[in-house]
C-alpha cells in the first residue's frame, strides 16, 4: 500500500483542457507563487494536445490523467478527493496569476473567510474567442470591491478544505462553485474578494469547441435551477431564445463601466454571440431534462 502523503498548507488545483499553448505559462507563474510555502500543485488534466506533456516537465508539479473532454469541474473535484492543503485552491490551465497569489489566498482564508477570490483580467493580445469567453464568464468581476461578496469566480479562488468538504456531497463529484456559494450562503460564511490574488486570462480554443463546451455547463446550469425550484422546466424552454440578448445586455451594461474594455468587447461580438446561444440551448436542455426526470421518480414513488 502507498502510504499517505503528509498533508500542507495549500493546494493548488488547476483543471487543464487542451491548453497546451498557455499551461507551460501557467504553472510557471504558479510555481513562482508559491516559493517559500508548505503547498503542492496538482494538474487534473483531459487534454487531447501536448498539455499532460507539458505540465510533467515541472519537476515540482504532480499530474493526474482523465479522459479527453472531461469538463473542468470533474477535473477540480479528481484533485480536491487528491487535494493535502488546508486550503486548496482552483484555476484554470488557461489563468496566469501574479506572483503575490498564492499569499493573499492564505491571508484571505487566515482571516476567517471561508472563501477567497480575486480579480480576472483579459490578457492582451488574446483572440476573439477567448475575448468572448473572458466576458462570458467573468464579467461580474471587471468593477468588483475588494471585500465581502456574493460571489467569486472559481477559476480563481481558494477555500478552507474541511468547511468545503462539509458542504459537498460524500461521493465527492464535480466541484460547481456556485453550488457550493449557495452553501456557504445558508450556513452564513463569507465569501471575500483579495486585491493581492489578480490572475489574466487567455485562450487558444476553437470557437466551436468551446461553444460545446458552454453548452455541456449550460446544460448543468439548467437541470440545476429546475432541480433548485428557481425556475421550471418550462420557463427553461420558452426562456431560452431570450438568453442571448440577455446576456448580451448584461455584459454590455458591465463593459460600459470598464471602459477600457469596450474595443474587446465590441470586437469578439459574433464569438460572444454564438457561445452565449450554444450556454441558452444547453440551458433548455437541462432544464427540460430535469424536469422530465423529476415527473418520472414522482410517478415512481
Amino acid at each position: 500500500m502507498t502510504p499517505a502523503l503528509e498533508p500542507c498548507e495549500l493546494s493548488v488545483i488547476v483543471g487543464s483542457l487542451d491548453a497546451a499553448g498557455t499551461i507551460g505559462e501557467c504553472l510557471s507563474s504558479l510555481v513562482e507563487s508559491c516559493v517559500g510555502l508548505d503547498a503542492e500543485i496538482l494538474v487534473v488534466d483531459a487534454s487531447e494536445d501536448d498539455s499532460a506533456r507539458v505540465a510533467r516537465s515541472f519537476p515540482a508539479v504532480r499530474v493526474i490523467s482523465l479522459p479527453a473532454g472531461t469538463l473542468v469541474p470533474a477535473l477540480w473535484g479528481a484533485g480536491l478527493r487528491e487535494a493535502r492543503g488546508r486550503v486548496v485552491a482552483f484555476t484554470i490551465a488557461q489563468c496566469l496569476v501574479e506572483a503575490g497569489w498564492a499569499r493573499a489566498l492564505l491571508e484571505g482564508i487566515g482571516g476567517g473567510a471561508v472563501g477567497v477570490g480575486g480579480r480576472l483580467a483579459v490578457r492582451p493580445g488574446t483572440g476573439a474567442t477567448g475575448r468572448a469567453t473572458f466576458y462570458l464568464r467573468y464579467s461580474a468581476w471587471l468593477a468588483i470591491a475588494d471585500g465581502p461578496a456574493p460571489e467569486i469566480a472559481g477559476d480563481n479562488a481558494a477555500y478552507d478544505h474541511q468547511t468545503l468538504r462539509s458542504v459537498r456531497d460524500a461521493a465527492g463529484g464535480p466541484f460547481w462553485e456556485v453550488e457550493a456559494h449557495a452553501r456557504f450562503r445558508t450556513l452564513g460564511r463569507t465569501l471575500v474578494v483579495h486585491p493581492g490574488a489578480r490572475a489574466w486570462f487567455t485562450d487558444e480554443t476553437p470557437l466551436g469547441t468551446m461553444a460545446a463546451r458552454r453548452f455541456a455547463h449550460g446544460r448543468h446550469s439548467g437541470a440545476f435551477r429546475v432541480q433548485s425550484g428557481i425556475r421550471t422546466r418550462w420557463q427553461m424552454v420558452f426562456g431560452a431564445p431570450l438568453v442571448p440578448l440577455v446576456l448580451l445586455a448584461r455584459v454590455g451594461r458591465r463593459v460600459a463601466r470598464a471602459p477600457g474594455h469596450v474595443p474587446g468587447f465590441v470586437s469578439s461580438l459574433g464569438a460572444f454571440l454564438v457561445l452565449a446561444s450554444a450556454w441558452a440551448a444547453g440551458e433548455a436542455i437541462g432544464g427540460f431534462t430535469a424536469g422530465s426526470k423529476m415527473r418520472e421518480a414522482l410517478r415512481a414513488a
